[in-house]
């Protein structure tokens, strides 16, 4: 079971990548989730991992990220708010992909946005491999907010970012992955549930940058 399950793992851990650097949707949720594994005739196309060995030693250590604090902002029903929402994210996103804790997304995101369940599952995945990323830390250099009611009830965030390049141990006897620094601006759909902010879809705006470096292997 372990040899038939690892490649489709693979996959979703590069197609993470994928997604900050192309339009999010553009990658199908059939090939952020890999091969079906109960259809045999997936099983036996299902991709070779083709990265050399390594040391599990020679691995970049897993980072020791503080939890990020949750800013006022995320419960006050303001342009602010929805703003911080987002901003709050992004910048929470290295501590989660490094330490598998991914409430920091579930309290923020709408459980039926596709692309925030794929992120969510994505690191959760990683965690379970006992994998980590190293680096990729977000700065988030500005943001704008246009919203509809008065309070505002729902709306749209944008943000302007940029991401440091970094590394994903999804195997300590592969290789690691290398991923690209990434700029450009980030869309978020967003709704007030009465609580708080929940980001209910996301899509990639102008983006500089390159993803996974080795995303075509098999």
């Amino acid at each position: 079971m372990v040899g038939v399950k690892r490649p489709a793992q693979r996959l979703v851990v590069i197609a993470l990548a994928l997604l900050l650097v192309v339009p999010i949707g553009a990658v199908g949720l059939s090939q952020l989730l890999g091969p079906d594994q109960e259809d045999p005739a997936a099983e036996s196309s299902a991709p070779v991992d083709q990265r050399p060995e390594v040391d599990p030693a020679d691995q970049p250590p897993r980072p020791e990220l503080p939890r990020p604090e949750e800013p006022a902002g995320l419960t006050e029903q303001t342009a602010e708010g929805a703003e911080a929402t987002l901003t709050y994210l992004l910048e929470s996103y290295a501590y989660m992909m490094s330490s598998g804790d991914v409430s920091v997304w579930a309290n923020s995101v709408d459980p039926n946005c596709q692309v925030c369940v794929t992120f969510l599952d994505n690191a959760a995945l990683l965690a379970e491999q006992d994998g980590y990323m190293v680096g990729g830390a977000f700065e988030v250099q500005g943001t704008s907010f246009t919203g509809t009611g008065e309070p505002p009830a729902t709306g749209e965030v944008t943000a302007d970012f940029a991401q440091q390049e970094s590394t994903i141990v999804d195997d300590p006897t592969r290789a690691p992955t290398p991923v690209d620094a990434v700029s450009g601006q980030i869309v978020a759909q967003i709704a007030w549930d009465g609580q708080r902010w929940r980001v209910t879809d996301m899509s990639l705006g102008a983006a500089e940058g390159a993803g996974a470096s080795d995303a075509g292997e098999g």
